[in-house]
């Protein structure tokens, strides 16, 4: 078989295949959701896939800029 006909059929099947791809996917895809999300976190990806958000306080208070901490000595005037 001529490799430029090779090309040419592989092209084709995805052609072909692409649409029904696409169409079992956005049929199948809302049920497979869930169950691909419980999977992960069983396998120790729950915070990759859902990160922690930020406590209250840690949320409402806002950042301190450049605060010493109190066990250290005054800076150089």
């Amino acid at each position: 078989m001529a490799p430029w006909l090779q090309s040419v059929l592989v092209v084709a099947v995805v052609i072909v295949l692409a649409p029904l791809v696409v169409w079992l996917a956005r049929r199948f895809g809302g049920r497979v959701k869930g169950g691909i999300a419980l999977a992960g976190v069983m396998l120790g990806f729950g915070v990759v896939m859902d990160p922690p958000s930020k406590h209250l306080i840690e949320a409402s208070e806002p950042e301190e800029k450049e605060s010493p901490t109190p066990g250290d000595p005054p800076a150089p005037v």
